[in-house]
């Protein structure tokens, strides 16, 4: 852009209570931790001279209350506090994000990026002619009711960590209504801290499982992660488990929707009473040196058709990476055989690739695999490239849409 012409907006909705973004009010009050992941976009997209950042704070802004009718109009009225405290605790400069109070400060030319995590984002947005991106992160399986949310507000694009619609039968006949040309991969990305320390040939000539084991709807999320965990002593040979159930030991309260401000206060207050006992075990050693302790590493995929975030953590480590090798990875541009070893999915096949790999007239050829999956991740999933892709697509995309407007 030239020095005067007029900065790309880009409106993120209620971001203060965006746990993706930032560390809500809940996280701070209840000092929970919070993943952030998409902290790297706001970050970069904050230091991009070219565009300008704003938060429309809509009539749900405020975080807590949605379900108690009576009283959540005047709870409603702490939104904008609520807005300014957490950007503070995030020592975001609230001078760099411009604050929208009404829809109809959002412009035509805007770019709205929206969550399907955060159902209230979405109150009203069918009325907005603007250019409306959704994020697909932590959809899990509820397909139907996101169909439903996002064919009301028609969005021009919608983005994730891996093409449902290539890898997800049930996903794409759901959304058969959305033209899956217009959505847009967004890698997985690693943090700085997940670094090769440990020379290949002085690790343990095994594998690493990791990953937690979750359920959704009484169906287990990651089904390879529980076989592994469940035949752990007979993998031994081959592998250790380092993979556990979530939320072990006493069952945490479901917060729903309907429940009332004080249900919700109660529930998070007992939540939060268990919540260090939860996955204690999994979080008792530091992941970056215990990738670096093996040589190969694997991270069972999620049966939605997506894989879990550790394997690109694992291959930046230096690990050989050992996933399906269904085309999931094709998506990436790793290629098997070259940045990652390929197997069905089944025990069987695991044992017998790690076993092959382990063998000593395969160790060049291990490490060679092990090194061109680290040069890889390391140079096209780091936190900056995946912000200047994702940016780009973005204007591309509303660029095309405006054109067409003015035809």
């Amino acid at each position: 852009m030239e020095p005067h012409s007029k900065k790309q907006r880009i409106v993120f909705v209620n971001m203060h209570s965006n746990v993706m973004l930032v560390r809500t009010m809940e996280s701070i009050a209840f000092k929970k931790s919070s993943a952030m992941k998409h902290r790297y976009i706001l970050d970069s997209f904050l230091a991009n001279p070219s565009v300008e950042i704003c938060s429309y704070i809509n009539r749900n802004g405020f975080s807590y209350g949605h379900g108690f009718k009576t009283i959540y109009p005047f709870l409603s009225l702490f939104r904008f506090i609520e807005h300014n405290f957490v950007m503070k605790k995030n020592k975001l400069d609230t001078k760099k994000v411009k604050i929208l109070r009404n829809e109809k400060e959002i412009q035509s030319d805007d770019i709205i990026v929206l969550y399907v995590k955060y159902p209230y984002q979405f109150d009203g947005m069918e009325r907005i002619n603007a250019f409306k991106a959704v994020s697909l992160i932590h959809l899990e399986g509820n397909y139907e009711e996101c169909s439903d949310l996002l064919q009301k507000v028609q969005p021009n694009c919608i983005f994730g960590e891996s093409n449902f619609f290539k890898f997800n039968t049930r996903f794409k006949n759901v959304f058969k209504w959305f033209d899956n040309k217009k959505f847009y991969l967004l890698p997985f990305v690693f943090e700085d801290r997940f670094r090769p320390s440990v020379l290949f040939q002085q690790r343990k000539n095994k594998a690493i499982s990791v990953g937690t084991i979750t359920s959704y709807k009484g169906e287990v999320t990651q089904p390879v992660r529980k076989q592994i965990k469940e035949n752990a002593v007979e993998l031994g040979k081959y592998l250790e488990c380092y993979n556990e159930y979530y939320k072990e030991g006493s069952k945490p309260k479901e917060v729903l929707p309907t429940d009332g401000f004080i249900i919700r206060i109660i529930k998070d207050c007992y939540n939060l009473s268990i919540h260090d006992g939860q996955q204690k075990k999994y979080f008792s050693f530091d992941m970056v040196e215990k990738f670096n302790e093996f040589k190969m590493c694997i991270v069972g995929e999620e049966r939605y058709g997506i894989p879990g975030i550790g394997f690109v953590e694992g291959m930046a480590c230096g690990c050989a990476y050992i996933g399906l090798n269904n085309g999931l990875y094709d998506q990436y541009g790793l290629q098997e055989g070259v940045h990652y070893i390929g197997y069905d999915g089944t025990l069987s096949d695991l044992k017998a690739k790690i076993e092959y790999w382990q063998k000593a007239e395969n160790q060049e050829r291990l490490e060679s695999i092990a090194r061109a999956g680290r040069e890889y991740v390391r140079f096209n999933f780091n936190k900056q490239i995946v912000a200047t892709h994702l940016l780009a697509d973005l204007l591309k995309a509303n660029h095309s849409q405006n054109f067409k407007k003015t035809e």
